[in-house]
This record gives C-alpha cells, structure tokens and sequence, in this order.
C-alpha cells in the first residue's frame, strides 16, 4: 500500500468498532473524500475505502442514528461521489464503487434522490466493454429502480417540475434499454427486473413516456427478438430431423428455454395491469408473431413450411396468455 494509504489505514484504526459509527468518525471520512483531487492508481485503493466506510455507516446507521444520515445529505456526499466519479476513469475504482453504491441504495430509508446526483451516476459516461463493470453498473439500476415509486415520483415532479431529459424514470429506463440486447443472462434479467419495476409504478407521466414512440418500440422490439428465435428454432428441428446429434439437441434445448423466459417476461408485463403496455404487448404479438405464424400455416402446400412448430407456437402462446 502506498504511504498516504498506510496513513490513513493507521488513522483508521484508532477509531474503535463502536467509535466507527461516529458522526465524529463520519466527518472525519468526508473531509477526507473532499480533500481527493485526483484518482490513480497512487491512491484509488483509499478512496475505495473511504467510501465503502462511509456507505457503511449510513447502511448501518440510517435506522440507529439519525444524525448520520441528516449528515449525509448536509454535507452533500452524493455531489462527491459524482465529482469523484467525474476525476477518475479507472474501472478499477468505478466497478467497486458502483457495488458499494448498490448496497447504499438498497439499504438506506431514507429519501436521497434530491439534486439529480442519482441521474448524473446513471448517465456519467462510464467504460463499458472494459473489465467487469457492465454487471456493476446493471446492478446499480436495478437497485435504484427497486426504490422508485409513486410517492418518490410525486416528491421529484413536486421539486424538479417534469422535465424529460432528465426525468429519473426516464434516465433509468433508457439507460436499462441500452443493455436488452446483451445475451448474459444476469444482465437479461436485471434489464427486466428494472422495467418491471418501471411498469409497476402506475404514474400517468412515467406510463405516457413508456408508450410513446420511439421509446415503445422495445415492446416491438422484444416480440421481433421472439420471432427470430422462434425461427432459430425451427432451423434446429429441421436440422435435427435431417441428423440427430446429442450437442444438436443440447442447442435446441437452450434455444426452447431462451423463447420461454421471453414468454414469461412479456405475460409479465401484461400482468402489471396497465392498459397502454398491454395493448401495446398484445398488437406487437398479434402483428409480428401471431399473423406472421398464421401465414406460414396457411401455405403447408408448400414442400420446405414446417408446420408442427408453428401451431405448437400459436397454441402455446394462445394457451398461456389466457390463463388466469
């Protein structure tokens, strides 16, 4: 560790387990977070432990103490951790320090999406495609999107008025949709944890804003990524009718289980109750899956349509969007 590390290390650790807790031991950590200039690789290890301290004693505190947390908002500590985002472009520091950001925003009670300082994380423009950061960063909106809700969403329009651009649902789904075509399943399934959580709010604005175009299009978007798969599909059964093989039919299982996790995701969104995301499901099926099937069942005359995997799509999909 280099020489201000162990300094600090050892200032550290004349603060007792309990003194750690401190509102005194609180300030002393945010002065030294203030005091950061610059972020290298001669101190990024530090600056990451003065931040998962200070993450950690308002986690823990916010329910104990709070003066910690009031501390915490006078003292503007979100604002730092933008400006230290802003002076450091390692992701050696930016993957931890989404993670700690993750935990603080999942743990903490308190309102602390005032000032925008959530937006500017969410839309600082971060190395993606470089080291670990991407699940990092995934991770971070889909804790934030756990916490939004009517009552926040009123709190925002209240204060900051509506302004798209920088709208916090808005910034949050757009920067969620950035990433729905990546094929990992963690990010897949955060991508739609967040919308979910997005769809669940129930706000007129923020339901305007999801079933406008061009933002509705991923609606569209997701049943076109359906057909193609459905079509993937039905390539593997024709290739396994001509010649079965054990890693053929490993293939086909993968892509049967990929349709269904679709499946469930867009009976998922049907399911929230709002009438302008299920109809704008429900015609994205209709036109480019449903019609499209039913067009190829009307042409069996012709030698090279398969039509066993196109009626058991139609029924399956009929079948499972009509239970309860």
């Amino acid at each position: 560790m280099k020489t201000g590390c162990t300094a600090t290390a050892l200032w550290f650790s004349l603060w007792g387990s309990d003194d750690r807790f401190s509102v005194p031991h609180f300030r002393y950590l945010i002065s030294e977070l203030q005091e950061t200039k610059i972020v290298d690789n001669h101190n990024w290890d530090l600056v990451v432990d003065i931040v998962q301290s200070i993450v950690e004693i308002v986690s823990c505190g916010d329910s104990q103490d709070p003066q910690l947390f009031e501390r915490f908002m006078e003292y503007q500590v979100l604002a730092e951790f933008v400006r230290v985002l802003r002076i450091c472009t390692d992701t050696g520091i930016q993957a931890p320090f989404l993670q700690y950001l993750s935990i603080f925003i999942q743990n903490i009670e308190n309102y602390c999406f005032s000032n925008d300082h959530i937006n500017n994380i969410i839309a600082h423009p971060f190395n993606f495609g470089c080291g670990d950061l991407d699940p990092y960063y995934i991770s971070f909106l889909r804790a934030v999107s756990s916490k939004v809700n009517i009552g926040i969403i009123s709190i925002l329009v209240k204060v900051h008025g509506v302004r798209y651009c920088s709208f916090l649902p808005v910034t949050l789904y757009s920067a969620a949709l950035k990433f729905s075509q990546r094929s990992e399943r963690m990010i897949q399934a955060a991508v739609r944890a967040i919308t979910l959580n997005l769809y669940k709010v129930s706000d007129d604005l923020v339901l305007q804003f999801l079933s406008t175009p061009p933002v509705s299009d991923y609606f569209s978007n997701l049943v076109w990524r359906l057909k193609e798969q459905c079509s993937h599909l039905d390539g593997h059964v024709h290739a396994l009718k001509e010649r079965f093989t054990d890693h053929g039919w490993k293939e086909l299982l993968l892509e049967a289980d990929k349709i269904v996790d679709e499946i469930y995701y867009l009976k998922d969104i049907i399911s929230v109750g709002e009438s302008c995301l299920s109809e704008a499901v429900a015609l994205s099926l209709v036109n480019f899956l449903i019609f499209p099937i039913l067009g190829r069942l009307l042409k069996t005359q012709q030698s090279d349509v398969s039509c066993l995997l196109p009626n058991f799509f139609c029924s399956y999909i009929y079948s499972y969007f009509s239970q309860g």
